[in-house]
């Protein structure tokens, strides 16, 4: 499971980490790389989801709370190499 905080500022400057179901229109990309966020609309993603990628890839949907895992397709070796890695979006 993941859990999403969002950083909340109190009226004495310090800063608190708060809990919450909704990412509005970003998507996050967690990995063994740097994560990074994108705005759904500006990709095409569902927006309030979080992709994963390590041993596998999957999709977490925060609004609906589903979970999509994908698999590697049929045939392939048993042991492979896999790269853990999101490559972050840039302008052109």
């Amino acid at each position: 499971m993941v859990m999403v905080f969002r950083e909340e500022e109190t009226k004495d400057g310090r800063k608190n980490m708060v809990y919450s179901e909704d990412i509005g229109d970003l998507c996050i990309f967690i990995s063994k790389s740097e994560e990074f966020c994108v705005t759904a609309t500006s990709c095409r993603l569902f927006p309030n989801s979080i992709f994963l990628n390590g041993r596998l890839f999957a999709m977490l949907n925060i609004t609906n709370r589903t979970i999509g895992c994908y698999e590697y397709p049929e045939g392939t070796p048993d042991t492979i190499p896999y790269s853990p890695f999101w490559l972050s979006t840039f302008s052109h």
